[in-house]
């Protein structure tokens, strides 16, 4: 098998799982009891996430019926991101450049950005993946956007994302 040694593929990838799991825990979190957080995703979701995204259908059916909170959704997307991506899809070498590559983390600041921007809209009628993703790449083309996004390359700000390990 050949794998990828593609930093910039594997950021793109790292990113659309992200974005993935935010839109699940946007969507089918419950509470159920005092402090106590589910993940519950309808079949006929599970069927279209099956369908449309049959490589993240995995990481629905992973955290689908689960108790969730944010440390186990970062271990849960780690986990994920290591399984499918570290050394099965991209050379061992790659995943740990990633969340340490710049791109991955103004994109990842930006999404959460366009997230909070949008939250009170995206909360208003349920969206598909494909929908959320539609939402988000038409804002992402704005001139105002890409001028922000120019600004924190230019500044060499830190925006900050989420921390995985990655095997070594």
């Amino acid at each position: 098998m050949i794998r990828s040694v593609s930093v910039k593929n594997a950021v793109k990838d790292a990113i659309e799982i992200f974005q993935f799991d935010q839109w699940l825990r946007f969507y089918f979190v419950e509470e159920k009891g005092e402090d106590n957080l589910w993940i519950t995703i309808p079949d006929d979701v599970m069927a279209q996430v099956k369908e449309d995204y049959p490589a993240l259908h995995r990481l629905a059916d992973l955290v689908n019926g689960a108790k969730t909170d944010y440390t186990r959704a970062q271990e849960n997307v780690c986990a994920y991101v290591a399984a499918r991506l570290d050394g099965q899809k991209y050379e061992a070498t790659v995943l740990p450049q990633v969340f340490d590559n710049a791109t991955f983390k103004i994109e990842m600041y930006v999404f959460n950005v366009w997230l909070k921007m949008h939250e009170k809209h995206l909360d208003e009628e349920y969206q598909t993946f494909n929908g959320w993703m539609e939402m988000w790449e038409g804002w992402n083309s704005l001139d105002e956007v890409k001028e922000y996004r120019a600004k924190l390359v230019q500044g060499g700000t830190d925006p900050g994302t989420p921390v995985c390990a990655t095997k070594q």
